[in-house]
């Protein structure tokens, strides 16, 4: 621990006037001490006897260091001796044991004196904005918010519009047509892709009602292909039978297809809900 401030002139620095608590700390070092010729003039001891409590006292070689500095002053008669900067634990260590009809006085005259000080330093060390940074700064306040307020905005109307969609999807009639908008609602909300749409609510229907759409999608393919081959000895090609039988239509005829779009407005809720507040 090294401490800039080194006393020269004892007379001028601890007896002019003034506030009595300026006398009793300084700064050093950027920090508030104080030192061993105050100690001893404000607890009624010599300097030496002060300079002997400091060397004796039992604590660690760390506080040591940290806490107490060799220093020297130049009296008011131009001899220069040794004294000792302490910081406010170097302080309270020492002066622990010291009793007296005023000792207990002196010691939270030093307390407020460290505390003031502290204060002081604390306040000249705070970063102080200029007037440019301080417009900057409030600037940059209103446009985060700004963003903020849009960004929740944005988030409203697209909670609005996801639940006014589902709104319409529970209380319309399904047919074919609404029924594609939706599965292609729904991938773009996830990103999966129609067939595996199409095999998820297929699976889901299987096992809620009993109904095996696919099964009966393949039935209805097998008889077209089985009567073009009885009539010209040809089958269809594959893309042509899925594009005469397809899912949509077979549930229609099966009287299924509201089944299929409840199941199917359920997902695309989940899917926005996971959306909007994830």
């Amino acid at each position: 621990m090294t401490f800039v401030n080194i006393h020269l002139n004892y007379s001028k620095n601890y007896s002019e006037e003034g506030n009595p608590l300026d006398k009793l700390v300084f700064i050093g070092n950027g920090k508030a001490v104080t030192d061993s010729l105050l100690v001893a003039e404000k607890f009624g001891k010599g300097h030496d006897n002060v300079l002997r409590d400091i060397r004796n006292l039992d604590c660690s070689s760390e506080f040591r260091l940290l806490n107490f500095e060799e220093s020297i002053y130049t009296n008011e008669r131009g001899r220069v001796y040794p004294k000792v900067d302490m910081t406010r634990d170097g302080f309270t260590f020492l002066v622990m044991g010291y009793t007296g009809k005023d000792a207990g006085r002196f010691k939270e005259d030093y307390i407020k004196a460290f505390n003031l000080l502290e204060q002081t330093i604390s306040q000249q060390t705070q970063p102080q904005l200029t007037t440019m940074e301080m417009v900057a700064y409030l600037a940059n306040q209103a446009v985060q918010k700004e963003k903020e307020d849009a960004r929740r905005d944005q988030e409203l109307k697209a909670l609005k519009s996801g639940f006014e969609t589902i709104t319409d999807n529970l209380t319309a009639v399904p047919d074919a047509a609404k029924v594609v908008d939706l599965i292609n609602e729904y991938s773009r909300w996830t990103r999966m892709g129609h067939n595996e749409i199409y095999n998820r609510i297929y699976d889901t229907m299987k096992d809620q009602h009993g109904i095996n759409v696919l099964e009966r999608v393949q039935r209805e393919r097998d008889k077209i292909n089985a009567e073009r081959i009885k009539s010209n000895g040809r089958s269809y090609a594959e893309s042509t039978l899925k594009k005469m039988v397809n899912g949509i239509d077979v549930m229609v005829r099966m009287g299924v297809l509201d089944k299929f779009h409840s199941i199917l407005v359920g997902m695309l809720a989940k899917a926005k809900s996971e959306r909007i507040f994830n």
